[in-house]
């Protein structure tokens, strides 16, 4: 019997020292499931705030917004109306909001009721005896933060979407703004060419302007003087029908001088001019028909002929004639001298004719040959 005790004991104490460790093992995993309720709960309350309670307000805006233009810019499209996008009409301007209410978990201590409790307060039981978690406080309130989560994403994949449109709608306008600047630069440039031809027009148009008004102030005079040289002209040719009888008395004398063979009274006045070769003058006017001319001598040759103080008579001298500039010198004929006009340095002399082998003109060189 004292065997039987002894062994009920031993027992005992091993069953005790079971028992004490499952209880010290128990006590880890229950304070391990406490702390990890604790956190678990606390968890879901933070995560559960970073959720909006409401799905936004999404209302049409597009009458708030300016609609991009999407015509092309010609000449042609300048007078009429430009086409609109209608991107703002599907554009959600209720996702830009940035106050909407956060969700909160009205009664955290839902997160602790983890089976639906009877009217006793005790868990209720399935038709399996397990206890029903369906339906119960946390069950519920997970289900909500998941309903929120769900819908939280369904609004961030809108949100990504309209993104997308307004990249691409970002994207479309900075092309077309690209083109339109560089087509601006380019009119900028015809336009400054424009306004600098436009400038030199109008500078042009002021100095024809007055072009015109001296033209016409030019015209009024020259009228005027028409009229007073048309009386001129009427007596300038009664005189020249004066003249050219004159003329034709001065041709038979000339005729008469060189049928006579005789140099003049001149003759001792030739003696004693000391005339030097070179050219002397030129012709200022002739007239091949009557055969005489008019020349223009310079100092030195008027000195030769008639003295520095113009003592002696003009001599019957015999000049030679050549076109000017001629390398040549190819001799055109001979004049011979007359008569001297001192002040104006001109005399009017005989063209020889038996010397003539050409036309003596204007600005034809006068020389002397010893």
């Amino acid at each position: 019997m004292n065997i039987v005790l002894r062994i009920l004991v031993i027992l005992t104490l091993i069953l005790n020292g079971v028992a004490l460790w499952f209880a010290m093992e128990l006590y880890g995993k229950r304070n391990l499931l406490i702390d990890r309720n604790i956190l678990f709960r606390d968890f879901t309350v933070q995560v559960a705030k970073t959720f909006e309670a409401e799905e936004p307000v999404i209302e049409n805006t597009a009458a708030n917004h300016t609609a991009r233009d999407i015509s092309p810019v010609t000449l042609a499209s300048a007078d009429i109306t430009p086409d609109r996008s209608d991107y703002w009409e599907s554009y959600k301007e209720g996702y830009e909001k940035m106050d909407n209410k956060s969700y909160q978990i009205e009664n955290t201590s839902d997160l602790d009721e983890v089976y639906e409790l009877d009217a006793e307060g005790k868990p209720k039981k399935d038709f399996q005896g397990n206890p029903v978690k369906d339906g119960a406080p946390l069950d519920s309130a997970l289900k909500d933060v998941l309903k929120k989560a769900m819908d939280q994403r369904a609004r961030m994949n809108n949100i990504r979407a309209q993104l997308t449109n307004i990249r691409e709608e970002y994207e479309d306008t900075v092309t077309e703004l690209n083109d339109v600047k560089k087509q601006g630069r380019e009119s900028l440039k015809t336009i400054a060419a424009k306004e600098e031809q436009i400038a030199t027009l109008e500078s042009e148009k002021s100095q024809l302007e007055g072009q015109v008004s001296e033209l016409k102030d030019q015209v009024q005079t020259l009228e005027d003087d028409k009229v007073a040289m048309q009386g001129d002209l009427d007596k300038v040719t009664e005189e020249n029908e004066t003249l050219r009888g004159e003329v034709e008395k001065l041709k038979a004398t000339i005729d008469k001088i060189a049928q006579s063979g005789t140099r003049g009274v001149n003759a001792d006045a030739a003696m004693a001019a000391n005339i030097t070769a070179g050219v002397k003058g030129r012709v200022v006017r002739s007239d091949n028909s009557y055969n005489f001319c008019i020349i223009k001598l310079d100092e030195n040759a008027i000195a030769e002929l008639i003295g520095v103080d113009g003592e002696r008579e003009l001599p019957e001298i015999d000049y030679y004639v050549r076109r000017k500039g001629d390398e040549k010198g190819e001799i055109l004929g001979k004049v011979r001298l007359r008569t001297l006009t001192k002040d104006a340095g001109v005399v009017i002399c005989d063209i020889l004719t038996e010397w003539k082998q050409g036309e003596i003109l204007r600005d034809d060189e006068i020389f002397y040959l010893d």
